[in-house]
């Protein structure tokens, strides 16, 4: 009888030591019904929004703006400037990808005239006088070419014609497009880097090319 006694007090001990560990260090079970999703905590992230993230947490040690114009370049600097002092800065410009055949400007309206009548005597008909572009007012184009190599054939066919006194160079202002690059900002700028691009239309945030 005593042992029985002392078996039932034994297991009601080791009961009460069972529930109170569960109570106070199990894990509680699984509850699906917590783990549902809250609509009102679920926000749609616009495409504009996802792009600026992307571009600013993929980890890009240099993001670029651009193409600028060459007259916005000087705004865009003091923009990335103002995102904070000691900042990696620095401007990236792509070849152009115009080339141009001409006869730099002359002295008159009149003296372009008579050397456009006299390439015509040659068999050159068509050239044209720039009348329209301040600094090249005069000049007269024999061509406006993609490649360098086009521009080139060009010259050697106006050599076997004769004609004398023309160049060959970048189209300047047609094909040159400068990025501004910034190099191992932290996100914070870079967030506030990819914003600038709403003030330079037609420019946009990415990642600098590589090499």
């Amino acid at each position: 009888m005593r042992m029985l006694f002392l078996l039932l007090v034994f297991a009601n001990l080791a009961f009460f030591a069972y529930r109170y560990y569960v109570t106070q260090y199990a894990v509680p079970d699984f509850d699906p019904a917590a783990q549902e999703l809250q609509p009102d905590r679920i926000r749609i992230v616009a495409p504009e929004e996802l792009a600026r993230l992307a571009a600013s947490r993929r980890g890009a040690v240099c993001i670029e703006l651009g193409p600028l114009s060459t007259g916005d370049v000087a705004r865009a600097e003091d923009a990335v400037a103002g995102l904070g002092a000691g900042l990696k800065i620095a401007q990236r410009r792509e070849e152009p990808s115009r080339w141009w055949v001409y006869i730099p400007p002359l002295p008159s309206r009149q003296a372009a005239a008579q050397r456009v009548a006299e390439l015509k005597r040659q068999g050159i008909e068509d050239s044209s006088v720039v009348s329209d572009d301040a600094p090249w007012r005069n000049a007269i184009s024999l061509g406006v070419f993609r490649s360098e190599e086009a521009a080139n054939s060009r010259a050697e066919s106006l050599r076997k014609r004769g004609v004398a006194g023309f160049q060959v160079a970048a189209r300047e202002g047609s094909g040159a497009r400068v990025y501004l690059q910034l190099r191992d900002a932290p996100e914070p700028v870079r967030l506030r880097f990819v914003d600038l691009r709403d003030g330079f239309p037609g420019s946009d945030v990415r990642d600098c090319p590589s090499g």
